[in-house]
């Protein structure tokens, strides 16, 4: 496996999760080699080429200027790690892959805000609350032209999972909005003066069974082929 590229990925510090397990397998799939990083584990987050935050709990708010509510789960370490990991990925022009929480983390370390509900905020934004029916849920979302994700699915629309509570409000520096769903909640987004740096609110490894998104991360893991190491 030492010819492919290490992929770090970011989790919680709970010993199962399926959505951890499918990042590693998406990523094995796509010809990469996974290395998952977590606050409590031993794991060297400092020898990867390419880097995937996770999904997980929710960001703490006062690092966007809000306050944190007491019915929500954060994770302060998990942020912290995450946050240093992107000022690391950023200097020396490393691939990032957001998946859901990550794309939000990638967001709010650029200096943009969140919305911590979307069903309070945009209209026919209520998702389905239980595991099974999280999964199987389905919603369009549109994509914009020219973006690098437009160029990675190859279609102006496509269906997504929803998985999610909160959503990117204003982005941050340097990103621009590459999707978005009907009602205005963004849906992903990239940084285009890089060759890959970007946010789906989606969980592209739990759909990894349908071509486009093996796409997704076969092009992310062909951006950190033969880049140098975090």
């Amino acid at each position: 496996m030492a010819d492919k590229p290490r992929i770090g990925f970011t989790t919680s510090n709970d010993r199962f999760d399926m959505l951890h397990r499918l990042i590693g397998w998406s990523i094995s799939l796509s010809g990469g080699n996974p290395v998952r990083i977590r606050t409590n584990g031993t794991t060297d987050p400092g020898n990867v080429d390419g880097l995937i935050i996770g999904g997980g709990t929710d960001i703490l708010p006062v690092r966007y200027s809000s306050q944190p509510d007491p019915l929500y789960k954060y994770d302060p370490q998990r942020d912290e790690m995450e946050i240093s990991l992107l000022e690391t990925a950023d200097k020396l022009g490393i691939p990032v892959l957001g998946i859901c929480r990550g794309a939000q983390m990638l967001n709010v370390y650029r200096g943009g805000s969140l919305h911590m509900d979307v069903a309070k905020v945009f209209q026919k934004a209520t998702y389905p609350r239980g595991d099974i029916a999280r999964i199987l849920y389905r919603k369009p979302i549109q994509i914009a032209h020219g973006s690098l994700l437009s160029r990675i699915f190859q279609m102006p629309s496509i269906q997504v999972n929803s998985m999610h509570r909160q959503a990117i409000d204003r982005t941050g520096s340097d990103l621009v909005v590459s999707a978005y769903e009907h009602n205005g909640s963004i849906q992903a987004v990239e940084d285009p003066k890089h060759p890959f740096i970007m946010g789906v609110q989606f969980h592209p490894e739990a759909l990894i069974y349908r071509r486009s998104f093996r796409q997704l991360f076969a092009r992310f893991i062909e951006a950190a082929r033969g880049r140098g190491r975090l």
